[in-house]
């Protein structure tokens, strides 16, 4: 077998036409154009790998229109303007998997089509793009970002198995498969749209660093996901009002919850994971004051006398200012967790939270309410009330006012004041 590979290698560096089959043993490698075109009208060029009666190809990521190819010969005719570049990669990419089969072979360690496609992969269109996004989450800052952004790439790696996702596959055509796909799961548009502005991300970060260059430039530039316009829910003042009224035991759980919900509404949409993370050391006096955990920014809110007399059922005395305002997370420490870890925590509080508020939406009579609809809630009745969308982004803490409607400028603290005074007088 070594004499024949030897032969064959021999006649390979000098003859091109003798790169088309390479038998060693029960695998061979056949070159030949895929037969469906692309839209451009060009075929790919592709290796097929046998082995066991099994087969698997992979892409040379070059791409030819078939008048320029030789089908006896296995290789670009001299027609085409880089057929001695084309030819030369064909031969190359042979031998490598010669020799990766060979060195497995002489180490007696099992060789399959499909690991020798994954070897040729990586070396044609560069590394792995779910290896490169995972190692690109990991060094995120913001633990609620790396969350978001993993669970992304996990639907995507679930979507591509074992074969990888490298760089030069992601094209026009994969991205539409991919929408189609994530339809079929029951996946809406806009959370399409966000998964797929995750992934373009990534990309481009990958191509603006020079990680890698795409064959035919970015396929971004053609794929457009749609985005639909959100249906939210949402509470009006009247529900808002039916929650306030609701008598429930105090120091039960349902009780908590709808202490909790209602000071986020009062609190112009405080975040959930901000608003269970309050510590009485940022009430102060009549504010409250905190750096968002999502944006990174300090925020200081306004309290009204129905957000103070909420407090002022949860302070006695001998508090201390690290003291959570609410029990939810008085049993996990924080010292002892990752932030990941954390993140869980509060998730699973969160959960725990809007269960009881599924609870309280059936005594309203409502379909649903959860934690983010008093941020929901908040940002409709506001923007009824004063019509000033750029006010109403500031008092949610939206990095634009695009999030809400259309970015504008950033309301000032007196103006956040008047908004909670306008809405809530």
């Amino acid at each position: 077998m070594l004499l024949g590979i030897a032969k064959h290698r021999a006649v390979s560096a000098i003859v091109s036409v003798n790169v088309s089959v390479s038998a060693m043993g029960n695998i061979s490698f056949h070159v030949e154009l895929n037969n469906r075109k692309k839209s451009d009208g060009t075929q790919s060029i592709q290796i097929r790998i046998t082995h066991n009666r099994k087969l698997k190809r992979v892409s040379l990521g070059k791409s030819i229109p078939e008048e320029h190819w030789n089908p006896e010969k296995s290789e670009v005719r001299k027609s085409h303007a880089q057929y001695r570049q084309i030819n030369t990669l064909i031969r190359a990419k042979i031998l490598e998997l010669e020799r990766a089969y060979l060195e497995q072979s002489i180490m007696n360690r099992p060789t399959t089509a499909e690991s020798l496609v994954m070897k040729l992969k990586r070396e044609i269109t560069g590394e792995s793009f779910i290896d490169y996004a995972k190692a690109r989450i990991e060094k995120m800052v913001s633990p609620w970002t790396r969350k978001s952004q993993a669970s992304v790439i996990k639907k995507l790696e679930e979507y591509v198995g074992t074969k990888g996702l490298f760089f030069l596959e992601i094209n026009y055509e994969f991205l539409v498969n991919y929408e189609r796909h994530l339809k079929k799961q029951k996946n809406g548009v806009n959370t399409i749209h966000a998964n797929m502005k995750t992934i373009k991300a990534i990309y481009n970060e990958a191509f603006n660093s020079g990680y890698f260059v795409p064959e035919k430039g970015s396929p971004w530039i053609l794929y457009k996901p749609k985005k639909a316009k959100s249906s939210r829910a949402k509470l009006s003042e009247t529900q808002i009002a039916d929650i306030e009224k609701l008598e429930l035991n105090p120091g039960t759980i349902e009780w908590h919850s709808k202490n909790i919900f209602l000071l986020s509404f009062y609190l112009q949409g405080m975040r959930t994971s901000d608003i269970m993370q309050l510590q009485w050391g940022q009430v102060k006096g009549d504010r409250v004051e905190y750096t968002a955990g999502k944006t990174d920014k300090f925020r200081s809110k306004k309290l009204i006398n129905r957000a103070k007399e909420i407090l002022h059922q949860y302070h006695y005395p001998g508090l201390r200012p690290t003291d959570y305002v609410f029990p939810f997370l008085r049993s996990s420490n924080k010292a002892k967790l990752t932030a990941d870890e954390w993140i869980k925590v509060i998730g699973s509080k969160n959960a725990l939270i809007n269960g009881h508020l599924s609870t309280i939406a059936e005594k309203i009579g409502v379909k649903k309410i959860s934690m983010h609809v008093a941020r929901h809630s908040f940002a409709d009745i506001a923007n009824k009330k004063t019509g000033d969308v750029h006010k109403v982004s500031d008092a949610l803490g939206h990095s634009s006012v695009s999030v809400t409607e259309s970015y504008l400028k950033a309301a000032t603290r007196s103006e956040n004041d008047d908004l909670v005074d306008s809405v809530f007088s």
